[in-house]
């Protein structure tokens, strides 16, 4: 495992980052974890191998495990949000990401009928997706975006998101930004996601990676999050003492 993936975005953490205390009940929300981006890149032909040699060198899987198997222990919530990448059969007019849409997707092909879609929305098997998990689908980057996600979170009773996921300075970014206009506590263990400009930018440098990890790490993530490290997120967790069951919505029993 490569060093410098490993420690990219946890050598940026602010000093006194372990310091502090869970807001109410805690669910765990895993993003685009999916076969057709962090798993197997189906998603992401122009990012090539780096990619996913950079997920797999900076041990972030092996931590969103840790972290659903902790969450799934205390009985809390893991709630996996996974990407439509291409809902509608046109993308967006500008931007690097609207590029990449159309290279993977060349012509539409409808999320709701194409088994090579289906496929790629799926939860990686390295997270070992239980039945009492929640999966959701979002489109087109944060997680809130048509998939009920602020809904659930309602309905279990949650104050607090502990974000991780990919990729770092896009997806669990903005999670929190917008988590916190629903007045929704957000942690981030930033170790647990990873930072990842695609190399099809322009202007894209050996280095970037960290230029952009001190830019999120240490300024603007902390804006609006606790952002901290794994390590600590699980000891919070398995020392947690708080509420963790949840209401019967069903109508029927």
């Amino acid at each position: 495992m490569s060093e410098q993936d490993r420690t990219r975005s946890t050598k940026f953490l602010r000093e006194g980052h372990a310091d502090f205390e869970i807001i109410g009940k805690p669910a765990l929300c895993v993003n685009h974890m999916q076969r057709g981006l962090a798993g197997e890149g189906l998603f992401i032909p122009n990012w090539g191998p780096n990619a996913k040699k950079g997920i797999m060198d900076s041990g972030m899987t092996e931590k969103c495990r840790e972290l659903c198997d902790a969450f799934r222990e205390k009985g809390l919530p893991v709630i996996f949000v996974n990407a439509i990448p291409k809902p509608l059969p046109y993308s967006l007019g500008y931007g690097d990401l609207a590029r990449e849409q159309d290279a993977a997707f060349p012509e539409f092909r409808p999320y709701y009928t194409d088994e090579w879609t289906r496929k790629g929305v799926e939860v990686m098997p390295e997270m070992g997706l239980t039945d009492k998990d929640y999966v959701l689908y979002n489109w087109n980057i944060h997680p809130f975006t048509n998939s009920g996600l602020e809904q659930l979170c309602r309905v279990l009773s949650v104050d607090t998101l502990v974000w991780v996921g990919f990729a770092q300075n896009s997806v669990v970014y903005t999670s929190c930004l917008v988590a916190s206009d629903y007045w929704i506590n957000s942690i981030v263990p930033v170790d647990a996601s990873y930072i990842c400009v695609p190399p099809m930018t322009p202007g894209y440098h050996d280095g970037i990676d960290d230029i952009v990890a001190e830019a999120v790490v240490r300024v603007m993530m902390p804006t609006v999050a606790r952002v901290t490290d794994t390590a600590a997120v699980l000891g919070k967790i398995r020392d947690f003492t708080g509420k963790t069951e949840e209401q019967d919505h069903r109508f029927f029993k």
